[in-house]
């Protein structure tokens, strides 16, 4: 069935219909209109008193029960029958008889369940398309196991002020939860007119909960860039040392590296030795009181490298999109660095693809491009000048270097940023894109 757009009033839109790849299907009924769809993200602390902690953690518990048990049901048939167990026949013959067994189930927001079901059958077909390996169980010591999605339907999720006037959510089977607004916002400015909320995750990390929103709204046509100054593009070289050498035609400039897990490194240890010495039943995966304090803390030292992380990562992401209109990076092959015990963790602290993530929608809301160059594409051996290509410095350890053609001296990480715009400048010819001086 095909999705149609209705203009109201007051110059918003309603859809009619449904359809499988309904975004795709939206954007075609806009088209006529000059509008598209535009889904993003909004991320909210929680402030829930304890009784309504007690209900989000019983929404996550039972979540993650019902995942674990069509896990095991769908491993069990296969192995005993050579049958795959779907969603749909699992929500019919399976959790009808799993609630009467287990009356807790009860209390549970039926779309929470249907979304850890859905996320099992995501994680098979991830599996089998050679993207991830085969799906495990979800463990509430885990981030997938402290987590649950439900959707939108007949107002079950708003934005409203509580009697006092304070910004709160509202949650199904749990009621309206406190929120705090992020640094800026306005509570208006949380789903403006037009806005809608489609779906909300909850994650569970130590005592703090937060909320995710997946939200839609209608804007103009954003139309990507077809002409483009060369002073208007970017380029990094991303490094471990210096996070990236960032720059255009004119120069560059080195982002040090903040080395977060660095900086949380000592206490972190001293408190996961205190987590260790605590009393745990690995049988029975429950520990003592003292065993459940010290993970709090333990929880909350990651939880504030991550958190700086992502500050540091937005804010450089944000002055990229607003002083340019292309930005070329290398495609890095993080999986496979990811395997060299001597990187692994400074890889994984960096952050590249988060990075990289940021970048591309920010520029992409805007029609901004974000490219990247082939991985093979030898960066730091080629003169930025000439185009001589030194095999010499295959080796890291020669930071600068001299081009035995013409006779330029190079900084390494410099010389490769302006040969990645070089070759960003080229592949966008190459999509017709006009590059001008």
């Amino acid at each position: 069935m095909a999705i149609t757009a209705e203009q109201l009033p007051d110059g918003t839109f309603r859809f009619h219909g449904r359809a499988n790849d309904i975004t795709i299907q939206k954007n075609k009924a806009l088209e006529p209109f000059g509008k598209q769809v535009l889904n993003y993200g909004q991320v909210l602390r929680l402030l829930p008193t304890p009784e309504q902690a007690q209900d989000l953690n019983q929404q996550i518990g039972n979540a993650r029960f019902v995942r674990n048990r069509y896990l095991e049901e769908r491993i069990r048939l296969y192995q005993e029958k050579k049958l795959s167990l779907g969603v749909e026949t699992f929500k019919k013959e399976y959790l009808p008889k799993l609630k009467e067994e287990n009356p807790f189930l009860r209390r549970s927001d039926k779309f929470a369940l249907e979304a850890a079901l859905q996320s099992v059958d995501s994680a098979y077909r991830n599996f089998f398309s050679g993207r991830s390996g085969f799906p495990k169980k979800a463990s509430r010591f885990k981030p997938n196991g402290n987590r649950y999605t439900t959707k939108h339907t007949n107002n079950n999720l708003s934005l409203a002020l509580d009697k006092d006037g304070l910004p709160c959510i509202k949650l199904p089977k749990v009621g309206k939860v406190r929120i705090v607004l992020p640094a800026g916002k306005t509570f208006s400015g949380l789903c403006p007119s037009g806005t809608s909320i489609k779906k909300a995750t909850i994650n569970r990390q130590g005592d703090n909960y937060e909320v995710s929103l997946g939200m839609e709204t209608v804007i103009d046509q954003i139309h990507p860039v077809e002409e483009v100054s060369v002073s208007d593009i970017l380029s990094a070289d991303m490094g471990l040392k210096d996070f990236a050498v960032l720059g255009d035609k004119e120069g560059f400039l080195k982002i040090r590296n903040p080395r977060w897990i660095k900086i949380h490194e000592r206490r972190l240890r001293r408190f996961q030795k205190a987590l260790s010495r605590k009393q745990y039943d690995r049988k029975t995966h429950t520990g003592s009181k003292n065993w459940y304090k010290a993970k709090k803390k333990v929880t909350k030292e990651q939880r504030k490298t991550a958190d700086q992380r992502k500050d540091f990562q937005h804010k450089l992401s944000r002055c990229i999109a607003d002083s340019c209109r292309v930005f070329v990076c290398e495609d890095l092959n993080i999986k496979g660095m990811m395997k060299n015990r001597h990187l692994s963790k400074a890889v994984a602290s960096v952050g590249w693809y988060g990075f990289f993530q940021k970048v591309k929608y920010k520029l992409e809301r805007t029609g901004g491009r974000f490219l990247q160059v082939s991985r093979w594409f030898p960066s730091s051996q080629t003169c930025s000048c000439c185009g001589y290509k030194n095999i010499d410095v295959r080796n890291l350890t020669v930071r600068e270097w001299t081009c035995p053609e013409c006779g330029s001296c190079h900084d390494r990480d410099g010389n490769a940023q302006q040969m990645i715009l070089k070759e960003g400048i080229r592949l966008l010819k190459e999509m017709d894109v006009k590059v001008t001086m």
